[in-house]
């Protein structure tokens, strides 16, 4: 019987080991998680998440972010709500995400290009904001 406890909580510990694979850091603050992969990705992950707060943009629902620099180029990646309707959206929302992404654009990233994407769950691009 010991051994079958044993054997039972040592798979338990593996399966939690491997579930939490996840090689992305997060702040997180309510119901707001900014992802991001890298220690220098860190001070601008922390600027979008307070520019989220400080700008109202908390929904009261779970919201993800993610924040990575490939080749010297940051993206923020936002998911969806309703990852269907991203493609069908109305021009005014359009607008306000040519907003932010302006707003981002000079208060987080001091005037220097980035890419805002709208993704599914897993953080692939559906929408890019130009």
């Amino acid at each position: 019987m010991i051994r079958v406890l044993f054997l039972l909580s040592f798979s338990l510990l593996v399966l939690l080991a491997s579930c939490n694979s996840d090689k992305r850091n997060k702040f997180v603050g309510g119901k707001l998680t900014v992802y991001y992969f890298d220690e220098s990705e860190a001070d601008v992950a922390k600027d979008v998440a307070f520019f989220w707060k400080e700008n109202d943009l908390l929904s009261g629902n779970k919201q993800d972010l993610q924040v990575r620099k490939d080749d010297g180029r940051y993206t923020v990646s936002m998911i969806a709500a309703s990852p269907k309707e991203v493609t069908e959206m109305p021009i005014d929302e359009v607008q306000l995400l040519a907003k932010l992404k302006k707003k981002l654009y000079v208060e987080v990233f001091n005037e220097k290009a980035f890419t805002l994407e709208i993704c599914n769950d897993r953080f692939e691009s559906i929408y890019t904001v130009e």
